[in-house]
């Protein structure tokens, strides 16, 4: 999955001046900035605490000519200087994903947005949570919807890109390896909608908005590429794998067993409530073209490679 500028076309685009990329080294954040290239957006500039050429995705980053500069989200000053000259940002995260939200989150939001209103930002593009807007009731939820508000009492330009549950998220080993066995455990009902989107496309999204600053700025906007029931994703499975896989719903209760109560609340979440992004219209009318569905992604990822995991998705 490597993503080099020169494998993509030169495109004529608005002139959106230097972005600045915030929480992309870790994780599947490079897929993101993968779509910032496909979309013909190559002058990016990077954060990272240490410039380490040896680290795979800073070595992915580096050859694919984007700048790198060391800052720190706990330290103003340093951001500062990352900050200097750049027009707009892409805020993929503040902290590590988790199902429980860390307080550190929302500081550094308060920081990054001190720092982006001096800094005179044309535009912030914020990765956000799908249904912050909805009183969830779900910690990390409600915690991405506080890091909103921040960036708009900043007096900042923002669109919101409320992502619906990460088609990577598959890839953990808490899932995947049971399914390339053929069983899909899943605590929601085989036939809830769940709605799916890759963290390539909130690249791709990211940079559409950035040059369609009129259209966007103000706009929080629920984002999924796809939506299937455990049902179909189980038949996306048999098909990229060429075995029969078969979904059987995992009690909700075995995560207050194994001392889980975020994940629990989650799922409680996921089967009464859920996403509510319009996929047909994001696909459709919105966004034609550059959102992916799970059948693609699956293809895209390899996914019938059992030789991968999901840190190659990163790499």
């Amino acid at each position: 999955m490597e993503a080099n500028v020169s494998d993509y076309p030169e495109r004529t685009e608005p002139k959106i001046g230097k972005v600045l990329l915030i929480g992309v080294t870790g994780g599947t954040g490079g897929n993101a900035i993968a779509g910032f290239l496909e979309q013909g957006v190559t002058n990016l500039r990077a954060i990272t605490r240490k410039i380490d050429p040896n680290r795979p995705s800073l070595s992915k980053m580096l050859n694919a000519g984007i700048e790198l500069v060391e800052a720190n989200l706990d330290d103003e000053n340093s951001l500062e200087a990352a900050f200097a000259g750049i027009s707009a940002v892409y805020c993929h995260a503040t902290s590590k994903d988790s199902a429980k939200p860390d307080p550190l989150e929302v500081e550094r939001a308060k920081r990054v947005a001190q720092v982006a209103k001096k800094a005179d930002i044309k535009h912030f593009v914020y990765n956000s949570a799908g249904s912050a807007d909805r009183n969830s009731g779900i910690s990390h939820i409600e915690q991405k919807y506080k890091v909103e508000q921040i960036l708009k009492q900043a007096g900042l330009p923002t669109t919101m890109l409320r992502a619906c549950l990460f088609m990577e998220e598959l890839w953990k080993k808490y899932t995947r390896p049971s399914i390339l066995k053929g069983v899909f455990r899943f605590s929601i009902q085989p036939d809830k909608p769940l709605h799916l989107i890759a963290n390539k496309d909130m690249g791709r999204i990211a940079a559409y908005v950035m040059k369609n600053p009129s259209k966007y700025i103000g706009q929080e906007i629920e984002l999924a590429g796809d939506v299937l029931t455990p049902k179909q994703l189980a038949d996306a499975f048999s098909k990229a794998q060429g075995i029969p896989v078969v979904y059987k719903e995992a009690p909700a209760w075995i995560f207050l067993l194994l001392l889980r109560s975020e994940l629990y609340g989650l799922i409680q979440w996921y089967r009464t409530k859920g996403y509510q992004a319009n996929v047909k219209q994001l696909r459709e009318e919105e966004f034609p073209g550059l959102l992916t569905t799970f059948s693609e992604f699956l293809e895209e990822t390899n996914w019938a490679n059992e030789q991968l995991t999901y840190e190659s998705l990163s790499r």
